[in-house]
């Protein structure tokens, strides 16, 4: 009997819903700390690749172009660019920067072809 009461309370805290932090690291539209992510739809929706290394980095192939939503919880502005290796146009977000679709305010939908996290911030030039 115990060790069926025991079961079931371990049920019951396994079920329960995460709380604080642990909810918002959750799912496919979040993004953890300290991380750059991009989707490859509007709304965090589709593939998603998050970005966490200093300096300059080429999207693989299956992303190159497709980035269409982002979210910067990198610390610092980060840089999306049109071209690879850091050249083209570029934009950027800053920290804490959500934006749902790069096409409506951004006009950038479907263009980064490499990021750029620096070390330290700096503003959106």
């Amino acid at each position: 009997m115990k060790k069926a009461a025991l079961i079931a309370i371990g049920a019951i805290v396994a079920l329960a819903p995460a709380t604080g932090e642990a909810a918002k690291q959750k799912g496919p539209k979040a993004c953890p700390s300290n991380a750059f992510c991009a989707w490859t739809k509007p709304n965090y929706e589709g593939k998603k690749v998050v970005l966490k290394a200093t300096g300059v980095e080429n999207f693989a192939q299956g992303f190159n172009n497709r980035a269409s939503s982002v979210k910067n919880r990198a610390g610092v502005t980060t840089y999306l660019y049109a071209k690879r290796n850091g050249e083209g146009d570029l934009r950027c977000f800053g920290s804490g920067d959500k934006i749902p679709d790069l096409g409506d305010s951004y006009d950038f939908n479907n263009e980064a072809s490499s990021s750029r996290i620096p070390q330290q911030d700096s503003p959106c030039f």
